[in-house]
C-alpha cells in the first residue's frame, strides 16, 4: 500500500514538471452550479464526469480561475475542493467532490464563470482537462419567497368578518452564513386609509425562517372592500403582496311580520324576526315600543346564539296600554348594527261597563248602565245583574247584549222594599274579558199615617210591579209616564166611590106638657137664586 501511494506521488510530479506542449486536451462535465454573495463564502458539492472515451490512469486538479460574463478574468475568489486525485477514472464515471467557494466583498453582483483545470495521463500520454461551474453572485443573501393568507378556523376566504383576524405570512431563505435584518410591514387598507398596522424589523438567519403576522380586523372598523398589503424589504431588495378582501359583520336582520294588526288590551301579540347569520355569533335583539309615536312604555332585550344560516325568532309585543303602537325592532352584534325594522299595531280597550248610575223614586230603583266598546267592530258578550235586599236576592239575569263600537247605554227599573239597605252589580262578559260595577243606597220608610184628630188625607196604594227594561239607545223611557198615569186613575177612582154624607135638619125642642103653649109663628120664605139642589 505504501508502495503504491509513492508510485502515485510520483506520478502526479511527473504530471506537474510535463510540458504541455505536448498534451493533448479533454473535458470534464459537471453537475451543479454555486450561488453565494459578495463577503461570503458558499460550500457544497460538485459531480465531475469523465465525457472522454478512455479511462485515465489518475486525474489530478491543479488550479483554478473565473471569468465575467465578457470572458474577462475576475479577483476576489478563492475556490478549494476535495479531492483533488481521482485515479483509475473510467469512462462515464461520475465523482463527487466537495467545495468551498469565498468571495470578496469588493466582487460585483453577477454571473461569473469557474473553470477547474485537471491534469490526466492515458497510455503515457497527458491530458489536460477543463471543466466550468456556473457561479451567479447575488447582491442579497436573501431569497423572497410567495406570500399566503388565511383566516384562522375559515381558511383562504375571500370574505373576513368584524372581530376576526387576518394571518399572512411567508419564507425568507437566507443563503448567508450571517444573520440578516429584514423590514417587515403589512396593514388593511380602505379608503386610504390603514387599518391593523404592523411595521417591525426582524432578524433573518441563515436558512429558511417562516415570518407570520396576525392582523385583527376590530368591531369597530368600516365594513367594505379592503386590501392587505405585506412587504418586505431588504437594502434595495423587496417583495410586495396584496390581496383584496371584503369585511362585513357577517349578520344580517332581513324582516319582521306581526301575527295581526291588532291586539286587546294586555292580550298576546306575536312578531317573528328573520335572521340570516354566516358565522357563529352571540347577538343582541333589542325592541321598543312607542305609544302614539312619542311616548316610550316598553323595552326588551334577548340574547341570540346564532349559526351559519338562517333563524326565525319570535318575539312578544307589548299591549300594556291602548292605542297606535310601533314598536322599533333591532340586531346587533358586539355594539355594531345589524339592521332594524319598525312595526305598527294598534291596542284597544275590551268593552266594559263604563258607569253605572241609579235613581230612587219612593220604592222604584232604576239603574243607568253605560256599556263602552273600544274596538271597531260590534261584539257580543253577556250582561249579568243582582240586586240584594239586606243581603237576600231580589232581582237577578243574564241578558245577551250586542255593543257598537262607540257607547251603549241600558236602564232597569226594580220595585226595592223600603227601610233596608239595596245593593246591586253589573257584569259584563265579552271578548274573554270581565268587567264589573257594583253599587248600594239606602232606601228610606215611608212617613207615619196622621192622628185622628187630624185631617184625613188621601191614600195611595202602590202596585208592587217589578219592570225590567232594556233600552238599545239609552233614550227616553215610557214606564214612570206609564206608573204615574196608573196613580192618577186609582185617585180618581177612590173619590167616586166613597158613600156620600146626608144632611138632616133638627128637630124642634120638644115642649114640656106642662110648659106654657105659645102659637107657632108664621112660616117665613127666603128668596133663593136658584131652586134646591135635588137630593
Amino acid at each position: 500500500m505504501i508502495v503504491k501511494r509513492a508510485l502515485l506521488i510520483v506520478l502526479m510530479l511527473t504530471l506537474m514538471f510535463l510540458p504541455f506542449a505536448s498534451a493533448q486536451f479533454g473535458t470534464i462535465s459537471v453537475t451543479g452550479s454555486i450561488t453565494v454573495v459578495p463577503g461570503d463564502y458558499s460550500e457544497g458539492t460538485l459531480t465531475l464526469t469523465n465525457n472522454a472515451g478512455v479511462v485515465y490512469s489518475v486525474v489530478s486538479f491543479q488550479t483554478f480561475w473565473v471569468e465575467d460574463s465578457q470572458g474577462n478574468r475576475v479577483d476576489g475568489f478563492n475556490f478549494t475542493m476535495f479531492p483533488k486525485v481521482f485515479p483509475s477514472w473510467g469512462r462515464g464515471q461520475s465523482k463527487v467532490v466537495e467545495y468551498n467557494l469565498t468571495v470578496a466583498k469588493n466582487v460585483l453582483p453577477g454571473n461569473y464563470t469557474l473553470y477547474l483545470r485537471f491534469i490526466a495521463t492515458y497510455s503515457g500520454e497527458v491530458y489536460i482537462l477543463k471543466a466550468k461551474v456556473p457561479v451567479e453572485v447575488l447582491a442579497s443573501p436573501l431569497t423572497f419567497t410567495s406570500a399566503y393568507y388565511y383566516v384562522p378556523g375559515r381558511g383562504d376566504v375571500p370574505n373576513v368578518f368584524l372581530g376576526e383576524n387576518v394571518t399572512v405570512y411567508s419564507h425568507i431563505v437566507n443563503i448567508g452564513h450571517f444573520n440578516v435584518t429584514v423590514g417587515v410591514f403589512s396593514a388593511l387598507r380602505n379608503n386610504g386609509k390603514e387599518y391593523s398596522v404592523v411595521s417591525k424589523n426582524v432578524t433573518v438567519p441563515p436558512g429558511d425562517t417562516l415570518i407570520k403576522l396576525s392582523l385583527p380586523v376590530k368591531w369597530g372598523y368600516p365594513e367594505g372592500n379592503y386590501t392587505l398589503v405585506y412587504r418586505l424589504s431588504y437594502g434595495d431588495q423587496s417583495y410586495v403582496y396584496t390581496k383584496k378582501l371584503t369585511v362585513s359583520l357577517g349578520v344580517r336582520l332581513v324582516g319582521v311580520s306581526v301575527e295581526k294588526e291588532s291586539a286587546l288590551l294586555n292580550d298576546t301579540l306575536v312578531a317573528y324576526v328573520t335572521v340570516i347569520s354566516e358565522r357563529k355569533v352571540s347577538a343582541t335583539l333589542s325592541w321598543v315600543s312607542l305609544l302614539n309615536g312619542s311616548e316610550i312604555f316598553s323595552t326588551s332585550t334577548r340574547t341570540l346564539e346564532l349559526s351559519p344560516g338562517t333563524d326565525v325568532v319570535s318575539i312578544f309585543l307589548s299591549t300594556s296600554k291602548p292605542g297606535k303602537v310601533s314598536t322599533v325592532i333591532s340586531l346587533s352584534v358586539h355594539g355594531r348594527s345589524a339592521g332594524n325594522e319598525t312595526v305598527s299595531y294598534t291596542v284597544y280597550a275590551p268593552p266594559s261597563i263604563a258607569s253605572l248610575g241609579s235613581k230612587l223614586i219612593n220604592s222604584t230603583l232604576e239603574l243607568r248602565v253605560l256599556l263602552l266598546n273600544p274596538t271597531p267592530q260590534t261584539v257580543s258578550g253577556t250582561l249579568e245583574y243582582r240586586v240584594l235586599a239586606n243581603g237576600t236576592s231580589l232581582y237577578s239575569d243574564v241578558l245577551d247584549v250586542t255593543i257598537p263600537p262607540g257607547k251603549k247605554g241600558l236602564s232597569f227599573t226594580f220595585t226595592v222594599p223600603t227601610g233596608t239597605n239595596v245593593t246591586y252589580s253589573f257584569k259584563l262578559n265579552a271578548l274573554g274579558r270581565t268587567s264589573v260595577k257594583e253599587g248600594s243606597l239606602w232606601v228610606p220608610a215611608p212617613k207615619p199615617k196622621p192622628s185622628p184628630t187630624e185631617t184625613e188625607t188621601p191614600t195611595t196604594t202602590s202596585l208592587n210591579m217589578t219592570t225590567t227594561t232594556e233600552n238599545a239607545s239609552g233614550g227616553f223611557s215610557w214606564w214612570p209616564v206609564v206608573g204615574l198615569f196608573l196613580i192618577a186613575l186609582t185617585i180618581l177612582l177612590y173619590y167616586q166611590n166613597r158613600p156620600k154624607e146626608r144632611r138632616t135638619r133638627k128637630g124642634p125642642k120638644r115642649q114640656s106638657p106642662l110648659g106654657r103653649f105659645k102659637r107657632p109663628k108664621p112660616p117665613k120664605f127666603q128668596e133663593r137664586d136658584s131652586l134646591p139642589k135635588k137630593r
